[in-house]
């Protein structure tokens, strides 16, 4: 007899467990490429422009996920699963790409090297993450998609927290190369468990093992049909609304992730393990902030705690920004920089939810990837953006404009309106 537990057609938790781990590994380059080397590198002299410049290239993998998408639609091994396949290529191509930052002998002076790699990392990370997210539309049901980005969410809010705690101290006290192999070595667990976790029944465990396709499993559509069922959801104008709230809420994001390690190390004078910790620290607190919305967001909806959330991040940067004769009072620093670290969980779970309440079935990696990318797309530009006005600006203006940039998001957010879900309208197009 087989062990529901290890079946995720079977068993919510199961479901919920696996795309918590999933993005529990996704955390893992965030807390060290996102968080913990960038404030590093602050305190190793690198200059602002360059760490945005590195924050904004590694993340272009992640704009371009919309190339996966189709191919993951269309190449598919059914054998062992819709999505499975390409989940577990893409986590074992995370290992083994953190491993190989141990090959630098010094991040600083193979600055191109070092952002060559976070590019790869970033790769294998995007493409994971494109193949759970469509795992997650084809097998769970609608009434759990708010429950599931919750754990997703707490999942790699987890992984990034853990992950800028350890990395932020590895560094400081034994280099990049023992960081690279903890950091690899946690992917690799987390690569255990999903090869040993499948779909749905009849299928293969290993290619070589025994098993067949699921009948719930159709042939792969054509290019042609993707693109077509494609074309007629993503101009709907909910559709092209969600692509510009995803877009701005990826610049505000950017712009942020680059901004806050900086002035953390130069301005707020944290050293890399404190900024690691207190990431950690409040990583953690957002995360089970995120854990608990997602039944709020089932009842109340994602546009509703979007928009709230959304709406205090903006009151957050503008209150910084007008504050700076509190800038040297250590409580109201950390009470404030806790509060955006807080926030950040609790937006990608609505800005997720928001996304998945309007993908189809059929073309759920695809349509999601799009929504995903042009987010992403966002943050490379935020962090790009941040770049080219760090040098020119003070850091009250910094603040200022990101404050201006949130309102724009809640400008977008205020617009979104759903009219029917995605399948309705191919019915309607047939």
């Amino acid at each position: 007899m087989h062990n529901p537990g290890w079946f995720l057609s079977d068993s919510p938790k199961t479901r919920y467990s696996t795309g918590a781990l999933a993005y529990f590994a996704q955390g893992i380059p965030m807390g060290l490429l996102h968080i913990a080397l960038p404030a590093w590198l602050a305190v190793e002299g690198v200059s602002a422009s360059e760490i945005a410049a590195f924050l904004g290239i590694i993340m272009l993998p992640w704009a371009f996920k919309l190339l996966v998408g189709p191919l993951m639609d269309h190449y598919e091994f059914l054998p062992m699963g819709k999505r499975r396949p390409w989940v577990i290529g893409a986590q074992f191509g995370m290992v083994i790409s953190l491993l190989s930052l141990a090959w630098l002998d010094d991040p600083v002076a193979q600055f191109g090297a070092l952002t060559a790699i976070g590019f790869m990392i970033n790769a294998f990370t995007a493409t994971q993450d494109v193949a759970v997210d469509g795992m997650s539309i084809d097998l769970v049901p609608v009434e759990e998609e708010g429950r599931l980005n919750a754990f997703m969410s707490f999942g790699k809010t987890l992984g990034w927290a853990l992950t800028s705690a350890a990395t932020g101290s590895l560094l400081v006290m034994f280099g990049i190369k023992v960081t690279a192999v903890v950091c690899s070595l946690g992917a690799a667990v987390i690569f255990i468990y999903l090869v040993m976790v499948r779909e749905r029944h009849t299928e293969r465990l290993f290619p070589w093992s025994k098993g067949e396709a699921s009948p719930k499993n159709e042939p792969p559509p054509s290019f042609r049909q993707v693109f077509s069922d494609l074309n007629h959801i993503l101009w709907s104008r909910a559709s092209i609304i969600i692509m510009l709230i995803m877009f701005i809420d990826g610049i505000v994001s950017g712009y942020g992730r680059a901004l806050m390690p900086i002035a953390a190390v130069q301005v707020f004078e944290f050293t890399t393990p404190q900024w690691a910790d207190l990431n950690a620290i409040m990583g953690f607190a957002g995360a089970l902030v995120a854990l608990s919305l997602g039944p709020i967001i089932d009842r109340f909806g994602a546009k509703a705690i979007m928009g709230l959330t959304i709406f205090l991040t903006g009151i957050h940067a503008f209150t910084l920004a007008g504050t700076q004769e509190l800038w040297n009072n250590e409580t109201y620093v950390l009470v404030m920089m806790s509060a955006w670290i807080l926030l950040l969980p609790v937006i990608m779970v609505c800005a997720l939810a928001l996304a998945m309440s309007i993908c189809s079935h059929g073309e759920s990696a695809t349509q999601f990837a799009i929504y995903m990318s042009v987010s992403n797309l966002g943050a490379t530009a935020g962090s790009f953006f941040y770049g080219m006005v760090a040098d020119h600006t003070s850091w009250t203006q910094n603040y200022a404009l990101k404050g201006l940039l949130v309102f724009l998001l809640l400008l977008a957010i205020l617009m979104f309106r759903s009219h029917g879900h995605p399948e309705e309208l191919l019915e309607e197009k047939n």
